[in-house]
C-alpha cells in the first residue's frame, strides 16, 4: 500500500502526539479526532482509507463506537485497538490488536490490514466505491451496483474536476459511438445522482456541462451536509 494512505485516528487527545500516533505519521497521511461523532463528520467531507479505532486510550471497549462507524462508513476497514481481554473481546472490526500495544505491532496490523484492502476500494471525496463487489458508500449509506453503473462512476471518481463528452462516456461504457440516442445514458446519470446526490434536482457533485457532456465536481462548494443519522450515539 501507498506509504501515503490516508489514516483517520480515533482516540484521547492526551496521545495525539503520542509514541504510536507519531509512527503513524512517519508512514502515513494521518488525521486525528476525539470521538466517534467527529470521526463522521470528518469523513463525510474526506473519506479515510482506514480507521483506527484506540479504545484503549479512550478508557471503554469500543464496540458501541465500533459498531456506529461501520455502519456509517461501511467498507472503510477498522482497525480496533482494544484494551482486553482477548476471551471477552467483541467488535465488528476488520481487525483486532489488544494491549499492550507498540508501535512495531500497530504498524504492522494497519499495513496488513491495508494491503488487504488495496485493490477493493476507490475513494473520492466523501464517495467510496468497491469496484470488485460493486458497491457504493455515500450519504451514510452502501448501495449494489450494476456493472454499466459501476464503469461510469469509476470514470468520475478516477477524473474528478474534468469534464467527460456524451461520446467518451458512450464509447467507454456502452463500446458505441453512436450519440443518436444517448437515453440510457442520461438515465444513468440520474440514477446516479440520486444515490450519490442530496437533492438529485439539484445536483451539487455530479453536474451536467452544457453542450458538453458530464463532471464530478469534488469541494468545499460541493460538499453538502454530512449525513450523521447515528451521530447522537457516538461518545
Amino acid at each position: 500500500m501507498d506509504d501515503e494512505a490516508h489514516i483517520l485516528i480515533i482516540g484521547s487527545l492526551r496521545l495525539k502526539n503520542g509514541e504510536l500516533v507519531n509512527a503513524l505519521r512517519k508512514r502515513y497521511d494521518v488525521c486525528f479526532v476525539a470521538s466517534g461523532k467527529e470521526a463522521l463528520a470528518y469523513s463525510a467531507q474526506r473519506l479515510p482509507q482506514a480507521l483506527v479505532l484506540d479504545a484503549v486510550s479512550l478508557r471503554t471497549p469500543g464496540i458501541r463506537i465500533c459498531q456506529t462507524l461501520r455502519a456509517q462508513l461501511g467498507a472503510v476497514p477498522i482497525l480496533h485497538l482494544h484494551p482486553g481481554p482477548k476471551d471477552d473481546a467483541q467488535s465488528c472490526a476488520d481487525a483486532l490488536l489488544f494491549a499492550p500495544i507498540t508501535a512495531r505491532r500497530l504498524l504492522y496490523s494497519l499495513n496488513r490490514l491495508l494491503n488487504t484492502h488495496k485493490e477493493e476500494t476507490l475513494t473520492c471525496g466523501p464517495f467510496q466505491m468497491n469496484v470488485t463487489r460493486r458497491m457504493l458508500y455515500a450519504r451514510g449509506q452502501e448501495t449494489q451496483l450494476t456493472p454499466k453503473q459501476t464503469l461510469l462512476l469509476e470514470i468520475f471518481l478516477r477524473h474528478p474536476s474534468q469534464t467527460h463528452s456524451r461520446k467518451t462516456l458512450m464509447e467507454k461504457v456502452w463500446q458505441t459511438d453512436y450519440l443518436g440516442d444517448t437515453r440510457t445514458l442520461d438515465v444513468h446519470i440520474r440514477w446516479l445522482r440520486q444515490v450519490l446526490e442530496h437533492d438529485s434536482t439539484n445536483p451539487q457533485f455530479l453536474k451536467t456541462v452544457r453542450g458538453v457532456g458530464y463532471k464530478l465536481e469534488i469541494g468545499d462548494e460541493g460538499m453538502g451536509e454530512p449525513a450523521l443519522e447515528l451521530a447522537a450515539e457516538m461518545t
